[in-house]
């Protein structure tokens, strides 16, 4: 076909000499040469040449051949512009626009031979209704395509989210496109995405349910520009961007969902935590701005903010609704005191201590308290153990004030007094509890068990042991085996 082109062309070309048409054709061949015409392939005067080319495909290779139609070499146009005949044309090859549409000319014509439909002309596509042929050649514009392809949905964008026709279908992803920045941001909104819900609550099932459609104009980049989770199956079949791509700046933002919308959510999301749901928004650096010490297994799932590129959502360590009392601080003794493990989520021990175990006037306990403190310890009036190691701080502070006691009958730890063993089990039967500070159930049994020394009994004259079994097995079980009325047994 080309050899019999350049025949032709070589034939014409004595007669455009010989009809004068060699001055009109000249100046369209000189303003080419000389620049004056950019993008050569879009304005070649087509029109000129008719009578060279008869047939699209003197020039341009049959579209069978690949993608795009081929284009002539510059062998070809040198066989007329020689420089002595016409003026010589130095023409580098086509350049194409960036595109993100998929076509190939090839496919195109055998899906319509599949269903009995012939194959378009060439000027079907690219050349005007109701234009000659070689008049005018464009580009196809997508009008082009829908004069056949009738998606039966409103609008280009709506065939795509409806199902009828995926954009994978005629668009490559976004990344593939090689398109500017410029072109980036001017691509269209579908009309789905001017939902105000769209982020927060419908673009998670939309990407599941067509993710191709995504790629079309986003890469993985604007993805990972708000997902903390980047290793995800979905977000991995995003292709990224090519390095040298420059990408608009992503507007990262985190929407606050309906489900954390409810009344004290921070306090009662425990039950609802999961590592797949809240790794889309969280990284373990804002969990922790809350949970100190230990971390849930939730938390430990999470990754670290230092690993991802998006920043997410940032939390900050915020007081819950309880503590917004202006007398919280003088309040919050019951609350820590009926709860103490509440308090350990955010605070340490040591953000107790700055206040209840500091200098002189910060104290927890009003000055002079360690002198009186007894009477405290014993009614406990404030549970000790919750500051205290009570069996290593009140025994040093017992022994270094010469409180310690010498043998049994030394009551260093009970206000030094001399006969206090003596004078002990009423004492023990109002607060055993206190006892168990420091003293260990061998220290009872040295006298008590029935193995001991004195075996004396702990219980007052006229114990009634039946009924005191009978109200608080538990109790009995403090000191005994077993149910002492059956012999140890149960």
């Amino acid at each position: 076909m080309i050899a019999d082109a350049r025949g032709r062309a070589r034939g014409l070309r004595r007669a455009l000499f010989t009809c004068g048409i060699l001055v009109g054709l000249g100046f369209l061949v000189a303003a080419v040469s000389a620049g004056l015409l950019e993008f050569q392939e879009q304005t070649f005067p087509h029109a000129a040449h008719e009578g060279l080319f008869p047939t699209c495909t003197g020039c341009h290779e049959a579209p069978a051949l690949g993608e795009r139609p081929g284009y002539p070499d510059a062998a070809l146009c040198a066989e007329c512009h020689d420089g002595v005949d016409l003026s010589e044309v130095t023409w580098p090859g086509p350049t194409f626009p960036a595109s993100n549409v998929t076509f190939d000319h090839a496919d195109h014509a055998f899906d319509l031979e599949a269903v009995g439909e012939p194959s378009p002309s060439c000027e079907g596509c690219h050349t005007p209704v109701g234009g000659a042929r070689m008049d005018v050649v464009d580009r196809v514009e997508e009008d082009a395509c829908f004069s056949c392809h009738v998606s039966g949905a409103d609008g280009h964008f709506s065939a795509g989210a409806s199902g009828s026709a995926a954009c994978a279908l005629c668009h490559v992803p976004l990344a593939e496109s090689g398109f500017p920045v410029e072109r980036i941001e001017a691509l269209p909104v579908p009309a789905d995405h001017e939902r105000g819900s769209f982020v927060s609550e419908d673009h998670g099932s939309s990407a599941a349910s067509g993710i191709g459609r995504c790629a079309t104009c986003h890469t993985r980049d604007r993805c990972l520009a708000c997902h903390v989770d980047a290793g995800t199956p979905l977000l991995e079949a995003v292709p990224p961007a090519p390095a040298d791509m420059e990408l608009p700046p992503p507007p990262a933002g985190y929407p606050l969902p309906d489900t954390h919308r409810v009344d004290r959510f921070a306090q009662s999301h425990a039950p609802v935590a999961q590592p797949a749901e809240c790794a889309t928004c969280h990284t373990r650096d804002d969990c922790r701005s809350c949970h100190v010490g230990a971390s849930p297994a939730v938390v430990d799932a999470l990754p670290d903010r230092r690993d991802i590129r998006a920043p997410g959502v940032g939390l900050t360590r915020s007081a819950p609704g309880s503590h917004e009392s202006p007398f919280f601080p003088e309040a919050h003794g019951t609350l820590a005191g009926s709860d103490d493990a509440t308090c350990a989520t955010c605070h340490t021990e040591g953000y107790c201590t700055d206040c209840h175990d500091g200098p002189a006037g910060s104290s927890y306990h009003p000055d002079g308290f360690a002198s009186g403190h007894s009477a405290a310890a014993f009614a406990r009036a404030d549970e000790c153990a919750s500051c205290h190691e009570t069996t290593v701080f009140c025994r040093s502070c017992h022994v270094e004030s010469g409180l310690g006691g010498q043998g049994r009958l030394g009551g260093g730890y009970h206000d030094a007094e001399p006969v206090w063993l003596l004078r002990h089990g009423q004492a023990a039967r109002q607060n055993l509890e206190g006892c168990a500070s420091c003293h260990q159930q061998q220290d009872c049994v040295q006298c008590h068990g029935v193995l001991g020394a004195f075996k004396v009994s702990p219980h007052q004259p006229g114990f009634d042991a039946a009924s005191a079994w009978a109200r608080s097995p538990g109790t009995c079980l403090a000191c005994h085996v077993g149910n002492p009325l059956t012999g140890g047994g149960p």
